[in-house]
């Protein structure tokens, strides 16, 4: 086998690990990205959830007190 043969084996075998590394991490990142869409969407969801309540009270307050009666 000659040098260059070798060499050129060698810098094969460095980029196909280069290759499956970046793979790794690019698959993390997406599951981090994915993880980070979901809780933004459940934060989203608990403030709709809690600003229909809020408006669900201020609803029925309403109902209780007249704003017409004058004291």
């Amino acid at each position: 086998m000659s040098l260059f043969d070798m060499i050129k084996d060698k810098a094969s075998e460095l980029l196909g690990g280069a290759s499956d590394t970046l793979g790794e991490v690019a698959g993390h990142v997406e599951q981090s990205v994915a993880g980070v869409a979901e809780s933004g969407q459940g934060v989203v969801d608990a403030a709709s959830t809690q600003g229909a309540d809020v408006l669900d009270a201020t609803g029925a307050v309403g109902d209780v007190i007249d704003p017409d009666v004058r004291s």
